[in-house]
């Protein structure tokens, strides 16, 4: 069971919306009597998702969410255009808009997702484009066991960003992690004396109450060296004192890089946006993509590879159904099913007939 205190979660009132009292009153009421009663997964979806918005508006310097309906009609249409640019699926947008609206109600606020014929087709069109163009790409193809050998071999790390990368897909191998996962593992989660790794919750814990997943002793030892490289000062080649906001002792592994690339930036909240410093799915996906050009592997891996290679590399190597959902912490064996007659195929009559005959 897990004694863990799930972090506070509540709707957001902050610098990218323009709070009026009434607006204000209408989010409390909300957060009140509806928000804090749904499920804790629910509540940490809907926080994210706005999160993500809250993110875009700062970086663009846009003015965010308002009472006026043409702003918020601007600031959409440059969100959708954002997203439909990312490498985000199909229904990641869809949940991410559908969130957002359902905020926009709760503030009571003008929603051109709903009033606007303009933005609800321009919303469509981009959806359909952005969904061709993911369907016409190459999937993900899963990273074995032997892609991951090749990748440890190929680089040697001698840079903090290095070092966490290959700590991080490697971590997400083992465990089977999802991105929105690895980027809240915590230091406070792992536990190298019995190889685990509690994972806090996920999207198939719906109970909240955590899973355990295995790590193994060399994926620990990179992440040692990883934390190692971050607690030592660059310039002075000496460990940092603990209460230096770079340092990692606690709270989230895998954090940003100063733009010099040699040490974390440091955790602190943000009013609104949570807590700067931590890795998206963005994030998550560029390192994959910058591991796989270093390794030199062209087949198109991306954060899910991790997850489906270690599934794949389980089953061709014998696990049960059973292991398997251990493993990936599935609760139902659907899917670790589909894994297993995937890896079957490979084993099946025709297999052994085309290696008979060297095919």
């Amino acid at each position: 069971m897990n004694n863990r205190q799930k972090p506070p979660h509540s709707i957001p009132s902050n610098a990218q919306l323009a709070v009026s009292a009434s607006t204000d009153a209408s989010v409390t009421r909300y957060y009140r009597d509806i928000f804090s009663r749904l499920p804790h997964n629910t509540q940490r979806a809907y926080i994210s998702d706005y999160n993500e918005f809250s993110v875009f508006c700062s970086q663009k310097n846009l003015p965010g969410l308002s009472q006026n309906f043409d702003e918020n009609e601007v600031c959409i249409k440059e969100y959708v255009s954002e997203l439909c640019l990312s490498p985000l699926a199909y229904r990641t947008i869809k949940r991410r808009l559908s969130a957002l609206s359902k905020f926009l109600g709760i503030a009571n606020l003008p929603n051109p997702i709903i009033r606007s014929a303009y933005l609800r087709d321009f919303i469509r069109l981009s959806l359909i484009e952005n969904r061709k163009l993911r369907l016409s790409q190459k999937q993900a193809v899963p990273l074995t066991i032997e892609m991951l050998d090749q990748i440890n071999n190929a680089i040697i790390p001698d840079s903090l960003l290095e070092l966490r990368d290959l700590a991080m897909i490697n971590l997400m191998f083992d465990a089977l992690l999802r991105a929105d996962e690895v980027v809240r593992v915590c230091l406070e989660d792992l536990s190298p004396k019995n190889n685990t790794l509690l994972v806090a919750s996920s999207k198939n814990d719906q109970s909240g109450n955590g899973q355990f997943r295995f790590v193994s002793s060399s994926t620990f030892s990179m992440i040692q060296e990883y934390k190692q490289e971050a607690n030592t000062d660059p310039n002075t080649k000496l460990l940092r004192e603990q209460n230096d906001p770079r340092a990692l002792t606690q709270g989230i592994l895998f954090r940003r890089l100063t733009s010099h690339r040699t040490a974390l930036l440091p955790l602190y909240q943000r009013q609104g946006v949570g807590l700067s410093g931590v890795l998206n799915y963005s994030s998550v996906y560029r390192i994959w993509k910058r591991i796989a050009l270093r390794a030199g592997i062209t087949e198109n891996i991306t954060p899910h590879s991790g997850r489906v290679g270690g599934a794949v590399s389980l089953v061709e190597d014998g696990a049960s159904l059973p292991e398997l959902q251990l493993a990936g912490g599935w609760k139902s064996p659907d899917m670790p099913g589909h894994y297993t007659r995937q890896a079957s195929v490979k084993r099946g009559g025709m297999a052994k007939l085309s290696l008979k005959h060297k095919r």
